[in-house]
């Protein structure tokens, strides 16, 4: 395990790269975006002291979905390597538990955004063969709709 401090708007990694290891938040705050640096920039999560992120690539060794950067001057963090990864869940198995809610979380809120999307669609469709104006709250739940959609096709969750 190595410990790094970063700087407000640090990147500690970027949407894309293959994920080498995975972090803990010690200090500080990190912001996980989707599309970062770009006008479709968008915060997905940001994560505080004892939070773990990075864990989803890792552990699929697949590319980052997301951007992590540091928040505050300041943020340290520890970072679990790739070849540290089994050992280390082996001997936290607390911190197992700890990052299995938080993918459950997050796989929950998918889930409930998901649904919400599915149903706005039902709507709109219904809608337009019933021949009706979308009423203003459809055109709000679509455009929420488009873009959750964009943000999760491209970052594919958030993930780390």
């Amino acid at each position: 395990m190595r410990r790094q401090t970063f700087g407000h708007d640090d990147i500690i990694f970027r949407e894309g790269e293959y994920a080498e290891s995975m972090f803990e938040v010690e200090s500080g705050s990190v912001g996980i975006y989707a599309n970062y640096g770009s006008p479709d920039a968008r915060l997905l999560a940001t994560l505080g002291q004892n939070e773990y992120f990075g864990e989803m690539g890792l552990a699929e060794c697949y590319p980052r979905s997301a951007t992590a950067v540091a928040l505050e001057d300041g943020t340290t963090l520890d970072e679990i390597g790739a070849d540290e990864f089994s050992d280390f869940f082996v001997g936290r198995p607390d911190v197992v538990l700890t990052i299995m809610r938080s993918l459950s979380a997050r796989l929950r809120e998918t889930n409930a955004r998901y649904l919400e999307a599915r149903q706005t669609i039902h709507d709109a469709v219904e809608a337009e063969r019933a021949g009706a104006k979308r009423s203003n709250a459809l055109a709000s739940k679509l455009t929420r709709l488009l873009r959750f959609g964009r943000a999760t096709r491209e970052s594919s969750f958030r993930r780390s």
